[in-house]
């Protein structure tokens, strides 16, 4: 029998028999291939790359010590160090200062740990800083247990900021607004302090996560709806009921029998209409309060259960802080739409106690896990979680 596979954008892929019968795409790939021999060995190749690249690196640092103490910027007429190893090196801007600071930083120990190939520029910057900054050794001589967002967020709480200093960066704010001559469109941009910074932020992405998606909508356009929208409210103060408050309580109607025979894939519908499957009841049992009304074939209600506990303020408040307000998935920085998640599952009998809670984003939490199924590895460290894919061909719980 002859099969044509297809590939829709990256998305989705469709196996067309020459019955035309078209399957899932769970049903027609091995996701184990991952972890044949094969998959283990293109993984162990790549590590060994990057400790080759690691030790090139240090070389290069040694090198680029040397150039400083002769002043080879100023003698080609470099604004700085930086500039003049973007000029001799095909690297970034991001890259040379890495680079520069750590040759200026000589730290003997961390230089050694790049040579044996233990990790990259990268990491050995930010071990550096944390130096300087007075941070703890164990986390400089265990930095392999955290992730570079960690480490990052690490360096932001051990920077030290004087009343000058924060003075002055208030006394920096500013903002442009430039309209064209018609008025038909405009710029804006400017600087602000961080706290008010940070509620600018906030205000954005809540107000953006309101919006339906939209095909071809770029981050930053969202971003300019959502502060169009705030201003429209500010100027129409009172002719607008409140929007986009979160609910913190869902009802859940079960039709018994429906439901009893599809392991929940059927039968099940939220109290605001939609209907739900096991994936979004679990993603509901973990971030909110819930109440099942079970209906009889009658339609009328057989049973209604507790009203399900969600995570105190306080709880959620302390796991975000504690996590840096960063997703804990490795090599993850969003911050986007953080939502605490529970390491064991309330299904299986998971508390609210906040070793059994990470911080994740929206991506990972909603997407990864909640719809795709994924698990975390609870062998990967605390802050640098990673997941592992689930296969089953089993009933859904």
């Amino acid at each position: 029998m002859t099969t044509r596979v297809f590939f829709l954008s990256g998305a989705a892929c469709i196996v067309e028999h020459m019955f035309d019968t078209q399957v899932a795409p769970w049903d027609s790939f091995d996701f184990d291939l991952a972890d044949t021999i094969e998959g283990e060995e293109i993984r162990a190749q790549l590590r060994r790359k990057e400790a080759e690249i690691s030790r090139l690196r240090a070389d290069q640092i040694a090198l680029l010590r040397r150039a400083d103490r002769l002043q080879m910027d100023t003698a080609d007429g470099a604004r700085t160090m930086a500039d003049w190893v973007v000029s001799e090196l095909d690297v970034s801007p991001q890259t040379a200062g890495r680079l520069t600071r750590i040759a200026r930083s000589a730290q003997a120990d961390i230089e050694s740990r790049m040579i044996s190939g233990e990790f990259g520029a990268d990491r050995a910057v930010f071990l550096c800083q944390i130096r300087e900054l007075g941070g703890p050794e164990e986390v400089i001589t265990g930095s392999s247990e955290y992730s570079l967002g960690f480490l990052y967020g690490l360096i932001d709480r051990l920077r030290r900021v004087d009343p000058l200093t924060e003075q002055m960066m208030f006394e920096d704010r500013y903002m442009v607004l430039q309209p064209t001559l018609d008025r038909s469109s405009g710029r804006f941009w400017g600087q602000t302090h961080g706290t008010d910074w940070q509620a600018i932020e906030k205000a954005l992405i809540r107000r953006e996560s309101q919006f339906p998606s939209l095909p071809d909508q770029s981050q930053g356009q969202r971003r300019v709806d959502a502060l169009a929208a705030i201003c429209l409210d500010s100027i129409t103060s009172g002719e607008t009921d409140e929007v986009g408050r979160a609910v913190t309580v869902a009802e859940v109607f079960v039709d018994a029998a429906l439901a009893a025979s599809t392991y929940g894939e059927s039968g099940v519908t939220l109290s605001s209409g939609p209907r739900v499957g096991p994936n979004t009841l679990s993603e509901i049992l973990c971030i909110g309060k819930v109440q099942v009304i079970v209906q009889g074939e009658d339609g009328r209600p057989i049973g209604v259960s507790d009203l399900g506990e969600a995570i105190p303020p306080a709880v959620r408040t302390f796991v975000l802080f504690r996590d840096q307000g960063r997703c804990q998935i490795d090599s993850c920085p969003s911050r986007y739409r953080l939502q605490p998640h529970h390491i064991r599952e309330r299904a299986d009998g998971g508390d609210h106690d906040p070793d059994n809670l990470i911080s994740l984003c929206w991506y990972h939490h909603h997407v990864a896990i909640h719809m795709l199924g994924m698990r975390l590895d609870l062998e990967s460290p605390p802050h640098r979680r990673r997941l592992k894919s689930i296969t089953s061909n089993g009933p859904p719980r």
